[in-house]
């Protein structure tokens, strides 16, 4: 039996063709993420390409109607297939939600470049099929080893300007942390921790962040837990240097944070520019996608960071 009589005339009913393709990624995925490749590119770009080129094939065609229609009709099934898959693999909704758009770029390229019939003789549609998968491989390449990899380190710095002096901003740093101001609408996407252990700012002092992650919303199953150490490394009347000594929230997984640095410029007796640096390892592949979107998140926790914790109560 041929694939093209055992796929695309059947098996019937189609839930039953959903069922075999979630069952045949969630096992592809599943593998990936036990390996070495768990964060590179092969994941992130190669697998939701082919479930966008095993949907156009193995799935019913809609005939007879606009492209923009099938377009939809497919990426319909692909959503169907992306989220039953996460949910098998315990994904929460935060992973879901930055991971889409990748998948939804790859499952675009996948319907545009292939084939009007399946199988095909035309020459053009020979020629895509030939040579789209050729740049998706090479494209998913990156990560895969250490030779393939981008900049992964990083450093990000934040300044601005506030109504204290460098004595007022230190006991800011020597008493508890609350972080229950209003955050941006991509900052507050990410759960905050449910408690922090701070309230000295004493070299050697260690704070800690206790996280726990719903990633269903709820506190039945699939919760994780985590916390991230904060070393306090160095402390000067004008600069003060942190190291995160342990981190097991669910952030390590995607984006190692290294330390802070926090320095000190008096401008006036009642005016101190404060420069927030915060180093950090970039885990995930592709670069131009996890990068970008990695250093928006640290930009937007350092402005938090300075406005409601190192410069609270300034005018």
């Amino acid at each position: 039996m041929s694939l093209k009589t055992l796929f695309i005339g059947g098996p019937k009913p189609v839930w039953v063709r959903y069922l075999l393709i979630i069952g045949f990624f969630f096992l592809i995925t599943r593998l990936i993420l036990d390996s070495s490749f768990a964060h590179s590119s092969l994941l992130y770009c190669l697998v939701p390409y082919c479930v966008a080129i095993v949907i156009y094939i193995f799935m019913p065609q809609p005939q007879g109607r606009y492209r923009w229609q099938r377009f939809a009709r497919h990426m319909f099934s692909a959503m169907i297939v992306m989220l039953a898959t996460s949910a098998l693999l315990f994904e929460g909704f935060i992973c879901v939600l930055m991971f889409m758009p990748i998948y939804i770029i790859f499952a675009i390229i996948g319907f545009a470049f292939a084939p009007k019939e399946y199988p095909t003789k035309n020459t053009a549609d020979v020629f895509r099929v030939s040579f789209v998968p050729i740049v998706i491989a090479v494209l998913s390449l990156e990560g895969i080893n250490a030779s393939l990899s981008l900049e992964r380190e990083h450093s990000l710095t934040r300044t601005q300007i506030v109504n204290l002096t460098p004595e007022q901003i230190h006991r800011n740093l020597s008493q508890p942390i609350h972080l229950d101001a209003k955050r941006s609408t991509f900052l507050s996407l990410f759960p905050l921790p449910t408690h922090v252990e701070a309230g000295s700012l004493n070299t050697g002092d260690i704070h800690k962040a206790h996280f726990k992650y719903k990633r269903w919303g709820h506190d039945g199953f699939n919760v994780k837990t985590g916390e991230t150490w904060l070393k306090i490394a160095s402390v000067t009347p004008l600069h003060i240097q942190t190291e995160v000594v342990k981190d097991t929230s669910y952030f390590s997984h995607y984006l190692t944070i290294h330390g802070t640095d926090i320095k000190l410029n008096p401008l006036n007796a009642n005016r101190t520019q404060i420069s927030l640096t915060i180093h950090y390892r970039r885990e995930l592949d592709p670069a131009w996608y996890f990068g970008p979107l990695q250093k928006s998140a640290i930009t937007e926790s350092g402005e938090y960071l300075i406005q409601h914790v190192i410069a609270r109560g300034a005018l």
